[in-house]
Parts: C-alpha cells; sequence; structure tokens
C-alpha cells in the first residue's frame, strides 16, 4: 500500500519542528508545500539542506513511483 504524500510529509515535518502544531503541508500539483511556524523554517531546512532532502527522498519512496511528488518549503515573503 503505498502512502499520501501529504500526510507523511505532514508527520516528517512535525516530527522535526519544535511547534508541530503550526506545521500545514498541502498538495499544488506534483508538489507537496509545507509550512511552517515563523522562524523554523532552519530546523526543517536542516544544514546543507539535508532534512529536508530526507524528507522528499523519503516521500518520493513511500508513493506510486508513477506519481512524481515533490516537496517544497513556503517561506514567508518579504522581509
Amino acid at each position: 500500500m503505498k502512502t499520501d504524500a501529504v500526510d507523511l510529509t505532514l508527520f516528517l515535518a512535525q516530527s522535526v519542528v519544535d511547534q508541530p502544531a503550526l506545521v500545514r503541508a498541502s498538495r499544488r500539483g506534483s508538489t507537496v508545500v509545507v509550512r511552517v511556524a515563523p522562524g523554523e523554517e532552519g530546523r526543517l531546512i536542516g544544514r546543507q539542506g539535508r532534512v529536508i532532502q530526507a524528507i522528499r527522498t523519503l516521500v518520493r519512496a513511500a508513493t506510486d513511483p508513477a506519481e512524481r511528488v515533490n516537496v517544497d518549503l513556503d517561506a514567508p515573503r518579504g522581509g
């Protein structure tokens, strides 16, 4: 049985951050977009992008091979 990409991404992202209740994941086409609490983007990205890359790898491995899934971080815009 293959896993839903949004649910898996949400679970993995919540496992990494300090405020898991504020994590949101949604589907936009073939991309799963993750939003975390302000200031926690770095925890999701990890050193040199290792955490987000590991999440991408796990999500791709757990979903249907015919379904090409990408995971992106929805970072706040502006400054």
